[in-house]
C-alpha cells in the first residue's frame, strides 16, 4: 500500500511506493488534494509491480511516471540539465551582483565539464558524475571552500528540480562536502596598528596624497569590523556623534539590515578632529570611495602597499595553483580583510559573547539576526570599549572642527 508524505517547500504530495522486487520510490504525484494524490499513488504502485520489475533504471522509472501523468492529464516537463541550471541562474532576484557573478561562473565551470552530456535529460545525471567535477575542481587549484560552495550550488540546484518534481531523487545530496579549513587569516596585533597608522604620515599613490583617508579607513576597520568596500563609501551621514555610533549597510550584501557600531573612543576622537562638509552626502573617505577593492590597484594592493612601509610581514597560508584561468590563488595571513578578522578575534579576547560579536560583525541573514535584537546600544558600545587602543598620536578634538561634526551630525 503505498504513503503520501509532504516535503518543505511544495505544495503537492508525493507518493512513496515500491516495485516488485522492493525498491522504494519516492514521486510526486503533482496534486495538492490528497484524495487525488492517493489515486495517483495508487496507480503508481500498480504500474510498478509489473512494468518496472524489468525496467529497474532511473530513466525508465521518469519515462512511467512521465507516461502516466499525461494520462492524468498533468503532463510532466522533462528539462535536459543544461536547461535546469540555466533556469536557476534566472531566479537570482534576492542575490547580490557578486553573489550572482559567482554562481554563473560555477554553472558553466559544471555544464563545461559535462560538455556534450549538458543536453541530456535532466534525471539522467549521475552522482558519480558530479563527484568526478568537485575532484577536478580541487585538481585545478580551488580551495576546499571553494569546492564546497559549488558543491552546494549544484546540491540547492538539484533541490529545486526534485521539489518541482522534474526529477525522483537529488543525485548530488550523498556527496560528502571536503570539509577541510580553510586558509587561516591572521590577526592585527595593536602594535602592528599603530606601526600601520604611523606609516599614513606621508603615504602617497603617485602624487597623490592618500595617507589622511588611509588612517581614518584603517581606525574604523579595526574598530567596526566593516569590509573595506563599506569603509571606503562611508559618508558623513553615516555617522551619529550625538548618540556615539557609525550606522552602516553592507555592500556585498543585496538587502542587508542596517549595522550599528558604537563609536570607540579613538576612532571618535579621530573622526571629530577631521574637517566636516556642509552636505551630508559626501564621502567621509574622498580619495577611497567608489574605488575597485580587488586588482594590483585596488584598495587591497594599495592596503598591502602600507604594510609594506609599515614592516609588517606577510605569511602564505595557501599557495596558488598558478594556472592561466588565475585560480587557486595564494592567500595570505595578513592583509586588508583581516582587519574584520581583528576586529572578530580582539572583542572575543576581552570576553564578548559570540551572539554579540555576531550583531556587530553583521555575520548573520536577517532572519537570524533578529534574534539578537535584544542588544540595546549600551551593551554593544559596553563591548566595543573592550577593545585595545591602537593610536600613537590620537586626534586632537579641536573646538572647531568637533563643534561642526556635531552640527553636522544633527543636521544629517
Amino acid at each position: 500500500m503505498p504513503s503520501l508524505r509532504k516535503v518543505s517547500r511544495s505544495p503537492f504530495w508525493i507518493a512513496c511506493f515500491r516495485d516488485a522486487k522492493g525498491r522504494q520510490y519516492n514521486r510526486s504525484t503533482k496534486k495538492k488534494d490528497k484524495g487525488s494524490a492517493s489515486a495517483v499513488a495508487l496507480e503508481f504502485e500498480r504500474m510498478a509491480g509489473g512494468w518496472m520489475a524489468d525496467n529497474p533504471t532511473v530513466s525508465a522509472v521518469f519515462d512511467l511516471a512521465s507516461n502516466l501523468s499525461e494520462r492524468i492529464g498533468q503532463p510532466l516537463q522533462v528539462v535536459t540539465i543544461a536547461q535546469e541550471f540555466n533556469g536557476y541562474l534566472l531566479n537570482l532576484e534576492s542575490k547580490s551582483e557578486s553573489t550572482r557573478v559567482r554562481y554563473r561562473q560555477i554553472v558553466e565551470e559544471f555544464l563545461s565539464f559535462l560538455g556534450k552530456d549538458a543536453g541530456k535529460k535532466l534525471v539522467s545525471l549521475d552522482s558519480s558524475v558530479i563527484a568526478a567535477f568537485q575532484d577536478s575542481r580541487l585538481r585545478a587549484g580551488l580551495s576546499p571552500a571553494s569546492c564546497d560552495l559549488g558543491m552546494k550550488l549544484v546540491r540547492q540546484i538539484l533541490k529545486r528540480a526534485f521539489l518541482a518534481g522534474r526529477i525522483t531523487t537529488n543525485p548530488a545530496v550523498n556527496i560528502s562536502l571536503l570539509n577541510r579549513k580553510g586558509a587561516q587569516r591572521g590577526v592585527f596585533e595593536p602594535e602592528q596598528v599603530r606601526a600601520l597608522l604611523m606609516a599614513c604620515e606621508g603615504f602617497k599613490r603617485g602624487p597623490l596624497d592618500i595617507g589622511q583617508d588611509w588612517r581614518g579607513a584603517t581606525l574604523v576597520a579595526f574598530y567596526t569590523g566593516a569590509r573595506i568596500s563599506d569603509v571606503a563609501n562611508l559618508r558623513w551621514h553615516n555617522l551619529d556623534f550625538e548618540m556615539r555610533f557609525i550606522r552602516y549597510s553592507e555592500k556585498k550584501k543585496r538587502f542587508a539590515t542596517e549595522i550599528t557600531v558604537p563609536l570607540h573612543d579613538e576612532l571618535e576622537a579621530h573622526l571629530l578632529g577631521l574637517s566636516a562638509p556642509d552636505d551630508p552626502q559626501a564621502f567621509l573617505f574622498p580619495r577611497l570611495a567608489g574605488r575597485t577593492t580587488s586588482g594590483v590597484r585596488g584598495l587591497s594592493g594599495e592596503f598591502v602597499m602600507l604594510m609594506e612601509l609599515a614592516g609588517i610581514e606577510r605569511r602564505v597560508v595557501r599557495e596558488g595553483a598558478g594556472d592561466t584561468a588565475g585560480r587557486g590563488r595564494a592567500v595570505f595571513d595578513l592583509g586588508v580583510h583581516a582587519m574584520r578578522h581583528s576586529f572578530n578575534s580582539h572583542l572575543s579576547r576581552a570576553g564578548v559573547p559570540e551572539d554579540v560579536r555576531q550583531r556587530l560583525c553583521g555575520h548573520d541573514s536577517k532572519e537570524v539576526n533578529r534574534r539578537y535584537t535584544h542588544h540595546e546600544i549600551e551593551t554593544l558600545r559596553a563591548s566595543v570599549a573592550k577593545l585595545p587602543g591602537v593610536s600613537a598620536f590620537p586626534a586632537k578634538e579641536s573646538g572647531k572642527g568637533a563643534a561642526k561634526n556635531r552640527k553636522g551630525a544633527k543636521r544629517a
